[in-house]
């Protein structure tokens, strides 16, 4: 193997390792999207408060009237006055628990005339009530943790989603996305902040981890639930790949067109949401010599494509093409289109007129071109229907 490659394909494969270690670490961090980064130049310790007796609502006293994640539900000097005697410290008195600005402002010095650093901590990008939750007697701990053991809190305090869906199961509480997910006017999912692009990480409680390989694997996942796919996307974002007329190798193997058949034949529906069969199939089928007007030299030698022209059109029977096409219309689409079936089948045909009817049909076509009489003037006229009684 020449050297060259063989590091190339070296480095392609740290890649893909390194890739797949960063993304294993995201799935342990917050969404950047919905929780945006934070600057917080303070000292603190929850755990020696909480240890000295104050609880959650001491600091926070404002989260129990908050109804929305924009609320700045932190404690001012005010609350912290409460315990700590800042007028004293800043006289120059000795307090216990101390209070002086450098307590919580690590590097402040009161002699310089310069704020302390600002603390940048973003809104959620949710909608939340701390209300409805207290209300419904929701502990801080269920949705923060067990902040006996936190110093400064963080934004790895905040809850993620699959604590969310401990209540949050569509029982005990709504689990639709939307009841805590932003929406465009679409009503899709928001996706796109200034702080990230929301997509499901690793350990998403539904299974949705959108990773390093997700454009490669997604396809059996949409197939089963297209409606939570849909939550987020519209059909236009999944047709910028799925427009049946580019080939990235996402949505389609390399060697795709030797295996497609068995697909087309056990699930047409699936291959007709991006094609379309008298279009892209017959034109596609037409090029290699398979169809009523291909060139039949292009054809691979020996293939056979129907049963002799006896048995496909002749003989009555279980092989004859108009069993064929009444089982599975599809097939036969893929490579002949509507004015195959007129050439033989239609009053006006120069060849055999073979009547494609039923038995008995002649007491339902008034009814069936009353319905729709598109599909009737393909092969009969006006006056041929009124003449047989379906008009």
């Amino acid at each position: 193997m020449d050297r060259q490659f063989r590091n190339a394909l070296g480095f392609f494969a740290l890649s893909l390792a390194v890739a797949g270690v960063a993304w294993a670490a995201s799935g342990r961090e917050r969404s950047l999207a919905i929780y945006p980064a934070q600057n917080i130049p303070l000292r603190f310790d929850h755990a020696q408060h909480l240890e000295a007796g104050a609880e959650c609502a001491t600091c926070h006293d404002s989260v129990s009237k908050s109804e929305s994640p924009k609320d700045r539900n932190l404690p001012g000097h005010e609350e912290c006055e409460t315990c700590h005697d800042i007028e004293a410290a800043q006289k120059g008195q000795k307090t216990d628990p101390p209070a002086s600005c450098s307590t919580c402002h690590p590097g402040f010095d009161a002699t310089v005339r310069k704020e302390p650093a600002k603390l940048e901590l973003p809104s959620a990008n949710l909608k939340f009530t701390h209300k409805v939750h207290l209300e419904k007697k929701v502990e801080c701990a269920t949705c923060h943790g067990d902040m006996t053991k936190v110093q400064l809190a963080t934004r790895q305090q905040l809850p993620k989603m699959a604590t969310c869906f401990e209540c949050h199961d569509g029982k005990q509480a709504p689990n639709d996305c939307k009841t805590c997910h932003l929406t465009e006017a679409s009503g899709r999912l928001q996706l796109n902040f200034a702080s990230g692009i929301l997509r499901p990480m690793q350990g998403d409680p539904l299974g949705l981890d959108h990773g390093p390989r997700f454009e490669f694997n997604h396809g059996p996942r949409a197939s089963v639930s297209r409606q939570t796919c849909s939550q987020c996307h519209s059909d236009a974002y999944c047709a910028k790949c799925h427009d049946a007329l580019q080939k990235p190798l996402s949505v389609h193997p390399n060697d795709f067109i030797t295996l497609h058949p068995l697909q087309a034949r056990t699930d047409a529906q699936r291959c007709e949401s991006c094609h379309r069969l008298q279009s892209f199939c017959a034109a596609c089928h037409e090029r290699v010599g398979v169809g009523m007007n291909a060139d039949s030299s292009l054809r691979p030698r020996n293939a056979k494509v129907h049963p002799d022209y006896a048995t496909w059109v002749q003989i009555p029977g279980p092989q004859h093409h108009g069993i064929v096409a009444s089982r599975d219309i599809r097939q036969c689409a893929a490579c002949h289109r509507e004015e195959t079936c007129i050439s033989c089948h239609a009053e006006t045909s120069q060849r055999q007129q073979i009547n494609p009817h039923p038995t008995g049909f002649a007491s339902n076509c008034k009814k069936l071109a009353a319905a729709n009489d598109r599909a009737c003037l393909k092969c009969h006229s006006e006056t041929s229907l009124a003449q047989k009684g379906c008009r």
